[in-house]
C-alpha cells in the first residue's frame, strides 16, 4: 500500500477513542491559521452598540433615583445597578434579548418530550452568557477558529448588527466553545442542543417555501442555511453519540431537503470574478455564499458516509452547480483588491460544474496527460472532490451503483492525486499549513486507496467496509490502525 511516509495523523486523531476534546482539531489548527485582522469588525459591533434611543430608555424603562447634590462618584448608581445594554438598548442587545427568550421557550417545549430530563434553560444564566460584551468576543472567536474550516459566512461584509438570530446564535455558540471552559458552571452544555433545537425548527418550517429568483430576498434563509451548517458541525465537536445520531438521521437529512428545494445546487453564478465596483462585488458574494453553502454541504455529507458509513443524502451527480471562489478572493476586504486578486486570476482556465468534474476524473485515462482545467481547481476544490470520490466508491461497494466498477473509481483517485501533487507542490510548506481541513485530504485519498485495495484482494474482512450506518467511531479506528501497520 503506498502511504508515503504519512500516519494517517488528522484521521487518527480524529477516531481514536482516546479523543474526547476538540476531536475535530478545530482549536489545534487555528493556532496556524492566518491571524485575522478584526479592527474591521470591532468597528462593525461599535456601530450596532449605538443607543438606539437612550433618552427614551431612561424615561420608560428605567425607575429613576433620587438625585443627591453631591458629586457623583466614579461608581455611578445608575452604571452600578443597570448593565449598559439595559441603560442604552442598541439594536444588537435588543436582539440578544429576544434572542434569550427565544431560546428559554425552546427549551421549556423540550423537556416536555420524552427521556429528556433537563430543567429549562435560565434566563439569568443565558443573560450572562449572552451579554453585549460576550459576543463581540465570540464573534471574534469565530472567525479565527471554525471559520477557517467551514467558510461560509463573508467575513469582509459580516455585519453584527444586521444578521438573523439563527445565525448569532450559530456563531456566537461556535465561539464560546472554543474561547469557554466547557465545565464553567455559568456554561451549560445543554444550550447547545437547545439552539439546535430552535434553528433546525426554523430550517424545517422554511422548506416548504420557494426559491426566490431575486437573492437579496433569499439573504434571510442563507443565513438560516449557515446556522443549520454552523450547528452541524458544532455538534459533531461535542463527542456524544446520541447527539452524532440525531445529527446523521435527522438534521443533516433536514438541511439538505431544504438546499434541495431552494435550488442551491444548480446555482451557477452570473459572471466570473472580475474588476468590479462595490455594489457588482456584493452581488457576486451573495451568489458566491450559496454556492459555498451547496459545496459545504456537500462536504459535511461526504464527511459522514466516509467516517459514519451514512448513506449519502446528496448525489454527486445532482451537484449542478459552480466550485467555489479561491480563498483569497473570498478573504478580499472589498471591491478594489478584491478587483486585483481577480485580475491575476483572469487567465485561470473556468471550471465546469462539480458534477462534470468528477465525470471527467471517472472518465479520463491516466495517461491521457494533464486535464485542461486542471490547474485551475484549489485544496478546497480538491477535499470536496475526495469526498466525493470516497462517496461513489462507498455506494459501489454497497451495491447501489452497480454500473460503477472499482477499476473506474480507481482511475479517478489516481487523476485525483496527480492534481493534488501538483496544486500542493506549488503551494510552500507555511500555505498549506494555514489551509485548515484542505491540508487533510490527502489522508482521505489513502483511505479510499486501502479501502479499494481491501476490496480487491476479498481476503480481509473489516466491518468499516460493510454498509451498515454507525454512530461510533471504533469500526473506522480499526480500519486506520490495519492501514497504519499495514504502511511501509
Amino acid at each position: 500500500m503506498t502511504n508515503s511516509g504519512a500516519p494517517f495523523s488528522f484521521l487518527r486523531h480524529f477516531a481514536s477513542p482516546s479523543v474526547h476534546k476538540d476531536r475535530l482539531a478545530i482549536g489545534e489548527t487555528a493556532k496556524y491559521s492566518i491571524r485575522r485582522n478584526l479592527d474591521s469588525l470591532y468597528s462593525q459591533l461599535e456601530d450596532a452598540l449605538v443607543p438606539a434611543d437612550p433618552l427614551a430608555a431612561f424615561a420608560e424603562n428605567l425607575p429613576m433615583p433620587e438625585f443627591s447634590t453631591q458629586p457623583a462618584s466614579s461608581t455611578d448608581y445608575l452604571l452600578f445597578e443597570y448593565p449598559s445594554e439595559v441603560l442604552f438598548p442598541s439594536k444588537l442587545s435588543n436582539q440578544l434579548t429576544q434572542l434569550i427568550t427565544e431560546l428559554a421557550e425552546t427549551s421549556k417545549s423540550m423537556i416536555n418530550e420524552p427521556d429528556n430530563f433537563q430543567q429549562p434553560l435560565d434566563i439569568m444564566e443565558l443573560t450572562a452568557m449572552l451579554s453585549v460584551s460576550n459576543i463581540s468576543a465570540f464573534i471574534s472567536a469565530f472567525f479565527q477558529s471554525l471559520h477557517w474550516h467551514l467558510p461560509i459566512v463573508h467575513f469582509p461584509t459580516f455585519d453584527p448588527g444586521n444578521i438573523s438570530n439563527p445565525l448569532l446564535l450559530a456563531i456566537s455558540l461556535a465561539g464560546a466553545a472554543y474561547s469557554l471552559p466547557m465545565d464553567n458552571t455559568n456554561f451549560s452544555p445543554w444550550i447547545f442542543d437547545v439552539g439546535e433545537e430552535y434553528i433546525f425548527r426554523k430550517i424545517a418550517n422554511s422548506s416548504t417555501l420557494s426559491s426566490p429568483k431575486d437573492l437579496t430576498h433569499l439573504m434571510p434563509t442563507v443565513q438560516l442555511i449557515q446556522s443549520a451548517l454552523i450547528m452541524e458541525m458544532l455538534q459533531f465537536g461535542r463527542d456524544d453519540m446520541q447527539t452524532r445520531r440525531r445529527i446523521r438521521i435527522i438534521r443533516h437529512p433536514c438541511l439538505v431537503s431544504a438546499i434541495r428545494s431552494f435550488g442551491i445546487l444548480k446555482l451557477k453564478r452570473s459572471t466570473a470574478p472580475k474588476i468590479c465596483d462595490d455594489r457588482t462585488w456584493r452581488m457576486l458574494v451573495a451568489e458566491e455564499m450559496c454556492i459555498r453553502i451547496a459545496c459545504w454541504v456537500f462536504l459535511a455529507d461526504g464527511f459522514l458516509t466516509v467516517c459514519f458509513k451514512n448513506h449519502p443524502s446528496l448525489s454527486v451527480f445532482e451537484m449542478d452547480c459552480h466550485f467555489a471562489w479561491r480563498a483569497e478572493l473570498w478573504e478580499a476586504e472589498g471591491a478594489s483588491s478584491f478587483s486585483a486578486i481577480a485580475a491575476s486570476h483572469s487567465r485561470d482556465t473556468p471550471l465546469p460544474p462539480l458534477c462534470e468534474v468528477v465525470e471527467q476524473l471517472l472518465e479520463t485515462p491516466e495517461d491521457a496527460g494533464p486535464i485542461p482545467w486542471s490547474s485551475s481547481l484549489s485544496p478546497e476544490d480538491l477535499l470536496i472532490l475526495i469526498y466525493a470520490i470516497n462517496s461513489l466508491a462507498f455506494q459501489a461497494r454497497s451495491g447501489l451503483l452497480k454500473y460503477l466498477s472499482l477499476e473506474t473509481i480507481s482511475r479517478a483517485s489516481n487523476n485525483w492525486k496527480r492534481i493534488w501533487d501538483s496544486a500542493v507542490g506549488s503551494l510552500e510548506k507555511e500555505q498549506l499549513l494555514h489551509l485548515g481541513y484542505p491540508k487533510h485530504a490527502e489522508e482521505l485519498w489513502w483511505l479510499l486507496n486501502a479501502t479499494l485495495e481491501v476490496a480487491n484482494k476479498h481476503d480481509k474482512n473489516f466491518p468499516y467496509l460493510d454498509n451498515t450506518a454507525t454512530d461510533e467511531l471504533g469500526s473506522l479506528n480499526e480500519f486506520l490502525q490495519w492501514c497504519y501497520r499495514s504502511a511501509p
